[in-house]
């Protein structure tokens, strides 16, 4: 049987993409990059601009409504005001522009105001929508809004350019059955090819997977204190739990012993072929800031070894299951499956 490869996806298909995206809150940057100067960023194909205005985020297309200048150019004054760099028009918090230098004191056309899009800081992150109400709150993530967690680098987000859609990123992090194959020295073992017994259910905004694998003690990604004096072979019960949104991926490894590893990723979708990645680990075990270097080290090779094949898949997009593009596999598949069905629910798919 002959498929169409569709290693490209086509216009109509993208701006369906970036309409149903635009329904979430998508993490757009880290709150301390914000600072006293407006800030330019990309998101779903969209020129946007940030600014604190009146000690609050505000969030504009990043375009002057007279001449398309870029207002991410432009000036922050008296920290209530946003002002264009080309022929000085000031916008309020509200968007509305409230002075025109050239007019002198002539009234300012009502349509003289910006497109404004909600926006919210949470765990220190920038979130913004695109529509006037999110489809859904923010998420949740335990470890890192508990006090009892040590963070890597205290915190701070780290980040990394994808050439790949949310989606495919985060089915990549729900896919167990590639360890051996892609991660044969950090998460898995090249004897460790099948698959578990996977446990998925979809709440609200997310998809949950568990199960639980075996997995070598002193694999350095295990992080666990006991790999230290483990055995080259000796091999572990590992239970994972997945929680999979549209666009943040929430990973939690447990050893059985009260050790609990977790890593959280936000995927802002830059366009439909990019994603810059924010990541964070926390952990409540060895909350030694002098090992982090470690931590971090093995988690970049494993993002590395993932990245390798995630970027090569194509098409960019999602194909709808039916079109056999995908050609899943049960159980092994079954987080997969769950994931890229309820993406289709949610037309977050191109046809």
């Amino acid at each position: 049987m002959d498929l169409p490869l569709h290693t490209s996806n086509n216009a109509p298909s993208i701006e369906a993409y970036y309409s149903s995206m635009a329904a979430y809150w998508n993490p757009v940057c880290p709150s301390a990059l914000l600072g006293e100067n407006p800030l330019g960023r990309e998101l779903l194909g969209r020129r946007i601009v940030l600014a604190r205005l009146n000690g609050k985020v505000a969030v504009f297309d990043d375009l002057c409504r007279h001449l398309g200048a870029a207002l991410s150019l432009g000036r922050i004054e008296e920290s209530r005001f946003l002002r264009c760099p080309y022929h000085g028009w000031l916008y309020n918090e509200e968007g509305r522009c409230v002075d025109i230098p050239s007019r002198g004191g002539a009234p300012i056309p009502k349509a003289a105001c910006l497109n404004r899009y909600p926006a919210k800081e949470f765990l220190e992150m920038i979130w913004v929508c695109l529509m006037p109400r999110a489809k859904y709150e923010l998420p949740h993530f335990p470890e890192f809004e508990d006090s009892f967690f040590y963070q890597l680098d205290n915190g701070k987000w780290k980040e990394c350019l994808w050439k790949a859609s949310p989606q495919r990123i985060i089915l990549g992090q729900l896919d167990d059955t590639h360890f051996a194959w892609v991660h044969p020295t950090t998460i898995g073992h090249p004897a460790q090819t099948e698959s578990p017994d996977h446990k998925v259910i979809k709440e609200k905004g997310y998809i949950l997977s568990t199960f639980s694998v075996s997995q070598r003690k002193k694999a350095p990604s295990s992080g666990f204190s006991s790999a230290l004096s483990a055995k080259e072979e000796e091999l572990s019960t590992v239970h994972y739990t997945i929680s999979a949104g549209p666009n943040w991926i929430h990973l939690r490894k447990d050893n059985g012993k009260g050790e609990i590893w977790a890593l959280i990723q936000l995927l802002s979708p830059i366009a439909y072929n990019k994603s810059l990645m924010f990541w964070k680990i926390a952990r409540n075990y060895d909350k030694d800031s002098s090992h982090d270097p470690f931590y971090e080290k093995i988690q970049l090779q494993i993002m590395e070894e993932d990245k390798r094949v995630i970027e090569s898949q194509r098409p960019w997009l999602l194909p709808p299951i039916s079109s056999s593009l995908s050609l899943y596999l049960r159980p092994s598949d079954l987080p997969l499956i769950e994931y890229h069905k309820w993406m289709e629910e949610e037309k977050v798919h191109p046809f």
